[in-house]
């Protein structure tokens, strides 16, 4: 699978992703094994939403690259009203 680096930091992320939209209408067994295969396959950009199925589809996600995280470069995609600077701040280490 041919790779490009992805922003400043240049991490090698494949050319060809896999979208999850709609997938919580999938059978969950065949959602989960395509995400899997494509991660067999070299895709390593793997996107999806919060909104996607009320967030069923971040979970099926999770379930797919459970032991594989290290290959997948996730994107997902956060509704407004949840991008506030007050999450923001919530998500910052101690320091």
């Amino acid at each position: 699978m041919k790779k490009r680096p992805f922003g400043p930091a240049g991490v090698p992320v494949a050319v060809i992703g896999e979208g999850t939209w709609n997938m919580e209408r999938d059978d969950r067994t065949a959602a989960i094994a395509s995400i899997r295969r494509a991660l067999d396959l070299g895709v390593t950009h793997i996107d999806t939403a919060e909104m996607y199925g009320q967030g069923q589809v971040e979970r099926l996600v999770g379930e797919a690259i459970a032991g594989r995280r290290s290959e997948a470069f996730l994107v997902s995609k956060v509704l407004p009203t949840n991008a506030t600077r007050p999450c923001r701040v919530a998500w910052r280490s101690s320091e």
